[in-house]
């Protein structure tokens, strides 16, 4: 059975299912997703596809009294790279919930901080990067395997966490993928496989977060004893001498944050702040070993909800790396990243149009999304855009020749 057939057949009997609850009053069972077409062309020599994506993404919730079924699945047919065609499970996980108690067991996608599109504490779900941030955010988060338990008042929430088996990030290995995070080198690389955490007791991740809900102000604080869930690289040359070998490194780090929200008429101020202590980093010299280093962060951000319908957004991201050498690891001691986001609607909130765009300071380095969203029906968008990157150091640099026009059809149900 071809991919197309199996495709067809299991959409036919999701909304045959979906038409049957649908007729029952108050049915336990709820459904939504979308299903969408999405394409990318490069925009300079060689004037390539960067991506040819069609998928399938459905959620269930099943509600019997106390107790909440949440899954969620995508399947996904990418037009040059098998790897990412297939059937992807994505959430599974059950609810539990009393008037002041709840538990929260499963594979889930777990949202920490404040900030907008930046990273500080929201590291407990890992990042699928095979499209660098070209994917929707709701498809860059990975779940993880989590028990969760939650106490609720009217003013504050508390959380314990634990996370017994290791997710890290989703990397793009292939060679053909332009996003590919292989480096370019005069000799073939490659990326040795395995060196995650063990599945045992100690490996185990934990961590919590109180959140305060008062009049006028919400704030949190959080803890969380982890891993470094983006890998960082020793190199090392072949026995043969033909190639060179990428060994992923993991360790130990405990990350301590805690944000803070305001909101004044129209404004939204927001900020959040996180320190790691030992956060690994890659050698400046790949051949040289892997180095901790603390990692102090601190974000302000603002947001701007204005009349006929008008939404801009500002954020600054400061990160510093105490007791630095600059002979030791390939991060700069002080970085500077800001986003912008604008948004308006038009023609009765049909029309969309945005720009979210990212500025490295230090290496003015950019990556910038342009993009018009066209609501044809209830359901059915048509989305359109070009991606910016420029840059020749920093993040962005490895993607400065990446830049490319998209377009986008989705229907959500």
């Amino acid at each position: 059975m071809t991919r197309s057939v199996l495709l067809i057949s299991i959409l036919s009997l999701f909304f045959t299912v979906q038409q049957c609850f649908a007729q029952e009053e108050e049915s336990p069972f709820q459904f939504n997703g979308d299903i969408g077409s999405y394409h990318a062309l490069r925009t300079s020599v060689p004037y390539n596809w960067m991506t040819s994506r069609n998928r399938f993404r459905l959620a269930a919730i099943y509600h019997y009294k106390q107790i909440r079924f949440f899954g969620s699945l995508k399947i996904n047919h990418h037009g040059f790279l098998s790897s990412y065609t297939g059937v992807f499970p994505r959430e599974y996980y059950l609810d539990y919930t009393t008037t002041h108690f709840g538990v929260r067991a499963g594979r889930q996608i777990v949202i920490r901080g404040i900030a907008d599109g930046l990273r500080l504490n929201d590291i407990v779900s890992p990042m699928d990067m095979t499209e660098f941030l070209t994917q929707e955010y709701d498809d860059l988060r990975i779940p993880v395997n989590a028990v969760r338990f939650f106490y609720f008042s009217e003013l504050l929430t508390i959380e314990a966490m634990f996370i017994p088996t290791f997710q890290g990030y989703k990397l793009p290995l292939e060679a053909k993928n332009p996003w590919s995070v292989l480096p370019k080198l005069a000799l073939p690389v490659s990326i040795a496989k395995g060196g995650e955490p063990e599945f045992n007791i100690k490996n185990m991740e934990y961590g919590g977060q109180i959140s305060f809900n008062l009049p006028g102000v919400d704030f949190s604080f959080s803890g969380i004893y982890t891993w470094n869930k983006l890998p960082c690289f020793e190199a090392t040359l072949a026995d043969d001498w033909r190639s060179i070998i990428l060994q992923p490194k993991y360790s130990r780090m405990v990350v301590l944050g805690g944000d803070i929200s305001n909101p004044i008429n129209d404004f939204v101020l927001r900020a959040e702040g996180a320190y790691t202590f030992s956060k690994l980093h890659t050698a400046l010299l790949p051949s040289n070993p892997t180095r901790e280093k603390d990692l102090a962060q601190g974000l302000l951000g603002v947001d701007w909800y204005g009349p006929r319908t008008w939404n801009i957004s500002l954020q600054g991201l400061y990160e510093y790396i105490p007791n630095y050498k600059t002979d030791e690891i390939s991060a700069d001691e002080h970085s500077v990243i800001t986003t912008f986001r604008i948004s308006k609607k038009l023609f009765n909130e049909l029309i969309t149009l945005a720009s979210f765009g990212y500025f490295d300071v230090m290496n003015k380095g950019v990556f910038n999304r342009f993009s018009l969203s066209y609501q044809i029906l209830d359901g059915l968008l048509v989305n359109t855009g070009y991606d910016l990157f420029h840059g020749d150091k920093g993040i962005f640099a490895s993607y400065k020749n990446n830049s490319e026009i998209w377009a986008e059809i989705i229907y959500k149900f």
